[in-house]
C-alpha cells in the first residue's frame, strides 16, 4: 500500500523486540519507529510521528513492486516479501534473542539489537538501502558514514548500521539473485563504542536460529486448545514483547502519541508501565498457563515504594518522576499533535489499580506463586489505601483530565482490592487488618448496589448517581461482584450494548456526555468489545459472544496485532500499536468462549 503524505495505515507495520524494546516495520520494509536501548528511550527511528523529520531504515526494491508480510510460524521474527517484475526476495527483520533466556541480553551489550537478513528467492530484485537516522526525537546530529559504518551518538549511547558488504553512504543499491544474501545490523552501545557488526550472513543466520527457538520454547507452554488458537497464540507473544526483561516490568505500548483519532488531541505516551495494564496482562497470561512473567512483575511490584501511595503508572525501573512534555518540533502521525512524551496521568488518583493489582496477586497465589514479605508490604498497604480511600472521587480507568467523579468502577475496585487482600491473608497466615477489611469491603458492595445501579437504565452506571453508561461495567461480571445468573448482570450487558455499541465495536462511553477534559473525538475502544463478548460467554449467552468475537478479528491487522482503537467508520486502527489492552482482551474472550462451550467456565473467571 502506498504511503499517504509519508504515512502508513497503522495496520501496516509488523512489530519485532527483544524484550527490552520494540520496533516498527512497515509493509514496504521502512523501520519507522525504534527506540533503543529501551522502551522508552528516544526514538532513533520515528517517521510514524513525523515524516520529514523522524527518521527511517528502509529497505526496498527499487521501482514497482509488490509487498506482503508474514510472521515465521509462532515467533515475532517477521518476513516482508517483495515481488518486481524481474526477481523475487524476502528481508526478514528480528530483535535477537537467546534461545535459552533472554534475561542474558537484558543490560548494555554490543550484540545486534536489530538483524535484517535479504534474501534472493528468485530472479534479480535491485535494493535500495536508506538510513535516516534521527536520534533524540530527531533533535540529535543525524548518523554519520565512517570506516564503512554508519554511526550515531546521543544521550551516552552509540548506534552503529552495519552489513556484510561494506557501507558507501546512508543511500545505497545492490542487487541480489537466488540464494545470494546479505545482512545488516544495528548495535546500541555507550557512547564512542561501536557494536558487534555481522561476519557474514551465515552470522545473521545463527542469531536468527537462536531467536526463533526462544519464541518456540516460550509459546509451546501455551495451554490454551481451541479454535482460535493462532490468534490467541499470535496476541501472547505479542503480549510477551511488551516486557521488559531487566526488571519484569511490562509497557502498555511500545509507542508514544498515535492518535485515538487522525487530527485529534488525544495523542498519549504509553511506554511505561500502568499498574492496571500489567496486572490485565498477566491475567491474560495466567489463562495460557505462562507463570514466569507473574513472578517478576511481582518483584518488581515488591520493590515499588508505595508507602507514599501507589502511582498509576511507573518506569522501567520502578521510579514515579513521569514529567510529561510536549515535542512540538514534530508534526505528530498524519499531523496529529500534540507529540507527547512521558505522562501526566502517573499522579491522577485511580482507585481502580488498586483492585487490578491485588486481584493479580491473588490469581499468581493461586497458580503455585508465592508472597514474599517484601512483596506482602507493598499489597498490605495498597489495601489499606482502598479501605481508606473508597469514598473519595477519582479519574478512574479512562484517566479522564476532567472533573473527577465517583466512578463505579474504581469503587467495585476497591471492593476487589480488599476481597483478594482478605483471601491472600486467610490462604498464607500473613498479617492483615481484618476487621477494618472486612467492614470496609461490605460498605463499598452496599453503596454500589445503591448508588451506582440505576433502575431507570437497569443498568450500573457510569458514576454514582447517573444514568450514563460505561463499558467498565462489564468487568463486573468477570469480578465475581455478583452471584452468577444474576439479573442484574445481564441487563447491564444490554444496556451497554444497545447504547454503545457500533455494529461489533463498542466505544467506552458516550464522549458528548462524559467530561474527559478533551472535546477531540475518538475511536471506538478494542478492550471495550472484547469485553463485551467476553461478557456475553460468562453469563451463558456463548452463541451470541462467539459471533461477535470472530466479527472482531476481521479488525486485526494482516499480521493479527490490535491497535487500542478502531475508526467505526472506516475500519482503521487508531491509537497506539500495538496495544496490550487489546490483546489481553482477545486472549480472556477466547478461553472463557471455549470454556463455556466446554462447560467449564468457572476456571475462566477471577474468583
Amino acid at each position: 500500500m502506498p504511503r499517504r503524505r509519508g504515512y502508513l495505515p497503522l495496520e501496516q507495520y509488523g512489530a519485532i523486540g527483544d524484550c527490552r524494546s520494540m520496533a516498527l516495520v512497515g509493509s514496504d520494509g521502512s523501520i519507522d519507529w525504534c527506540c533503543l536501548p529501551r522502551f522508552d528511550s528516544p526514538s532513533l527511528f520515528g517517521r510514524v510521528l513525523d515524516a520529514r523529520r523522524g527518521g527511517f531504515w528502509q529497505i526496498a526494491p527499487v521501482g514497482r513492486h509488490n509487498s506482503r508480510q508474514i510472521y515465521v510460524d509462532k515467533t515475532n521474527v517477521l518476513q516482508t516479501i517483495f515481488e518486481t517484475p524481474t526477481g523475487k526476495a524476502v528481508v526478514v527483520d528480528f530483535m535477537p534473542t537467546d534461545a535459552h533466556d533472554v534475561r542474558q541480553h537484558a543490560r548494555a551489550h554490543p550484540h545486534p539489537r536489530v538483524v535484517r537478513l535479504v534474501t534472493g528467492l528468485a530472479g534479480k530484485v535491485q535494493f535500495r538501502h536508506v538510513v535516516e537516522g534521527a536520534p533524540g526525537y530527531g533533535r540529535a546530529t543525524p548518523l554519520r558514514l565512517e570506516d564503512g559504518r554508519i554511526h550515531g551518538d546521543h544521550d551516552g549511547h552509540h548506534f552503529c548500521v552495519s552489513a556484510t558488504r561494506p557501507l558507501r553512504g546512508t543511500h545505497q543499491e545492490f542487487t541480489l539473485g537466488p540464494e545470494q544474501e546479505v545482512a545488516f545490523a544495528l548495535a546500541s552501545n555507550t557512547r564512542g563504542r561501536c557494536g558487534q557488526a555481522l561476519d557474514s550472513p551465515d552470522h545473521a543466520r545463527r542469531l536468527l536460529r537462536a531467536t526463533q527457538d526462544y519464541w518456540w520454547r516460550w509459546v509451546t507452554q501455551c495451554t490454551y486448545v481451541g479454535p482460535y488458537q493462532d490468534k490467541v497464540w499470535r496476541s501472547a507473544l505479542a503480549l510477551k514483547l511488551l516486557t521488559y526483561a531487566p526488571t519484569g516490568a511490562i509497557v502498555a505500548a511500545p509507542t508514544t502519541s498515535l492518535p485515538e483519532w487522525i487530527g485529534g488531541r488525544r495523542n498519549w505516551d504509553y511506554r511505561f508501565t500502568w499498574i492496571r495494564d500489567a496486572a490485565f496482562t498477566l491475567y491474560a497470561l495466567f489463562q495460557l498457563g505462562f507463570h514466569q512473567e507473574a513472578q517478576d512483575f511481582m518483584h518488581w511490584v515488591g520493590h515499588l515504594a508505595v508507602d507514599r501511595g501507589l502511582h498509576n503508572l511507573y518506569t522501567l525501573d520502578g521510579d514515579d518522576g513521569l514529567e510529561e512534555r510536549i515535542l512540538d518540533h514534530l508534526s505528530g502521525y498524519r499531523g496529529s499533535r500534540p507529540v507527547r512524551v512521558g505522562n501526566a496521568a502517573a499522579y491522577q488518583l485511580q482507585l481502580d489499580v488498586y483492585g487490578e493489582l491485588l486481584d493479580s496477586a491473588w490469581l499468581h497465589l493461586r497458580n503455585g506463586g508465592t508472597i514474599s514479605a517484601e512483596l506482602w508490604h507493598a499489597l498490605h498497604t495498597v489495601v489499606d489505601f482502598a479501605a481508606a480511600s473508597w469514598k473519595l472521587p477519582d479519574a478512574s480507568i479512562w484517566e479522564v483530565r476532567g472533573q473527577n467523579l465517583h466512578f463505579t468502577y474504581s469503587k467495585a475496585m476497591c471492593w476487589a482490592a480488599l476481597d483478594r487482600g482478605l483471601r491472600i491473608a486467610e490462604a498464607t497466615g500473613l498479617p492483615a487488618d481484618v476487621a477494618t477489611w472486612t467492614r470496609a469491603r461490605q460498605e463499598i458492595h452496599g453503596a454500589v448496589l445503591r448508588e451506582g445501579w440505576s433502575e431507570t437504565r437497569q443498568a450500573f452506571t457510569q458514576s454514582f448517581g447517573s444514568d450514563e453508561l460505561d463499558a467498565a461495567a462489564l468487568r463486573l461480571v468477570q469480578l465475581g461482584f455478583l452471584r452468577d445468573g444474576d439479573p442484574r448482570l445481564k441487563s447491564t450487558i444490554k444496556a451497554i450494548d444497545a447504547e454503545l455499541s457500533a455494529g461489533p465495536l463498542v466505544y467506552r462511553y458516550r464522549a458528548a456526555a462524559t467530561d474527559d477534559g478533551l472535546a477531540s473525538p475518538e475511536g471506538s475502544f478494542i478492550i471495550s468489545a472484547f469485553w463485551l463478548a467476553d461478557a456475553l460467554a460468562l453469563v451463558g449467552e456463548t452463541e451470541e459472544a462467539e459471533r461477535r468475537f470472530a466479527s472482531l478479528l476481521t479488525f486485526a491487522s494482516p499480521l493479527g496485532l490490535f491497535a487500542e482503537e478502531v475508526d467505526p467508520h472506516t475500519g482503521a486502527l487508531l491509537g497506539n500499536y500495538p496495544q496490550a489492552f487489546s490483546h489481553l482482551s482477545l486472549i480472556s474472550a477466547a478461553v472463557n468462549i471455549e470454556r463455556r462451550r466446554a462447560g467449564n467456565l468457572s476456571r475462566g473467571k477471577a474468583p
